[in-house]
């Protein structure tokens, strides 16, 4: 897939849903990814989403499962079988409305829990679990690209389950 390397700031505001201006004459779908930085709390060279531009204006497709993609200044090809579409914008409200679902859930479960509280995965259904764990997982992938030298961006994840 044709792919560009843009500023992190850029992907976000993209990621968040806000429109973005990237000068580019090129129509179809676009891998992009946040370009080699040290800019703290922000994603450096990882694939972030696939848009479709045309006539300069780009609509957000799918967030993309992070992985490296080394900077370059220029529109570039990467291996479409490196990118794994996530079924969810986890930067956008879906995220919200499936945390919700386990909230509200684990607010009625009147079930056993572990030894630490927790409700075991069993008692769970699918359907509230499994978008659960896509999240946990896509945040831990997230993670390892992030410009974090203290740590504090990784503390700040909290996955609900351990995988």
């Amino acid at each position: 897939m044709k792919t560009l390397s843009i500023s992190p700031e850029k992907l976000l505001t993209i990621l968040l849903g806000q429109p973005v201006e990237l000068n580019l004459d090129y129509t179809g779908l676009l891998l992009l990814a946040a370009e080699k930085n040290t800019k703290y709390h922000l994603p450096s060279e990882m694939a972030g989403s696939i848009i479709y531009i045309e006539n300069h204006d780009n609509t957000f497709v799918s967030l993309v499962h992070p992985f490296n993609v080394p900077t370059q200044n220029q529109l570039f090809d990467v291996d479409d079988n490196l990118i794994h579409r996530e079924p969810y914008n986890w930067f956008g409200p879906q995220s919200v409305v499936i945390e919700k679902k386990m909230q509200d859930f684990a607010a009625q479960y009147d079930g056993p829990t572990t030894e630490s509280g927790a409700i075991p995965r069993h008692f769970i259904p699918d359907n509230i679990a499994e978008p659960v764990i896509l999240s946990d997982n896509y945040w831990q992938d997230y993670a390892k690209f992030v410009n974090d030298t203290d740590g504090r961006f990784a503390s700040e994840l909290k996955p609900m389950f351990n995988i």
